[in-house]
């Protein structure tokens, strides 16, 4: 799954499309379309995983899931889940789902979690976090109401340079380390989206599917129960907090 610097990356590579008017807009998902057609995209806007085209007549969320994936000016062999099409130009998605928003946009999102928005509020995170403390801290990581844009690679990331067990209660966290914790999601998370912009593909892992982690101690890698994803971590130097 895109994790939010990916779909910040692809927003930027969708601002030529800014300001131009939809030809013709559908797919074979479940919205209606209908709406979009010679409307101006007024915006492209992210929150997390969601990218948001914004038109004056509604705004439509887009969401890539586990497989989605979002074309500009091709085409794949299969049919378009969602599209639009302008004079020039096409947006593709494949495998995405889309749906128009009901509510405006501030009534639904709150851009203090959004890990790479300059509106991010470290402060407010960690009353979010004190409400979290019989949870572990892999599983509050994930939670997208309080850290928008984190996915397993960040996650794994931001945890090994935190040295913070991913099995940790959160409540059990040192305040200092949560501070440190929430400084690297978002140092990752820019490094990350740096990499994108500059290379087109972040490679750079100090512990996420590696055999042995920076400081050259051995990655142990388990399979959570829950949601059965992969997390990898130093028993060596991530500290457990229980």
């Amino acid at each position: 799954m895109p994790e939010g610097p990916s779909i910040l990356h692809l927003k930027e590579q969708l601002l030529p499309f800014k300001g131009k008017l939809v030809k013709k807009a559908g797919g074979y998902g479940a919205m209606s379309a209908a709406w979009i057609k010679g409307k101006k995209l007024i915006d492209i806007i992210t929150w997390g995983k969601h990218l948001l085209f914004v038109f004056s007549t509604g705004t439509v969320r887009v969401h890539l899931g586990l497989f989605g994936d979002i074309l500009i000016n091709e085409r794949k062999k299969v049919n378009r889940s969602f599209f639009l099409e302008f004079a020039t130009g096409e947006i593709n998605g494949y495998v995405v789902k889309a749906i128009k928003l009901q509510k405006p946009l501030k009534e639904i999102y709150d851009w203090r979690t959004d890990i790479l928005s300059r509106n991010f509020d470290k402060a407010y995170i960690k009353t979010l976090l004190k409400k979290q403390a019989h949870k572990t801290i892999d599983e509050v990581l994930m939670d997208q109401a309080i850290f928008s844009g984190v996915g397993n690679k960040i996650r794994n990331e931001a945890l090994y340079r935190a040295a913070i067990h991913p099995l940790s209660l959160t409540g059990k966290i040192p305040a200092v380390k949560i501070s440190k914790l929430i400084n690297e999601v978002v140092n990752y998370a820019t490094l990350f989206y740096n990499q994108l912009h500059s290379k087109g593909v972040n490679n750079f892992f100090q512990v996420y599917q590696q055999e042995y982690a920076a400081d050259g101690s051995e990655v142990t890698m388990k399979v959570l129960q829950k949601s059965k994803r992969k997390i990898f971590f130093s028993e060596h130097r991530q500290q457990l907090y229980v």
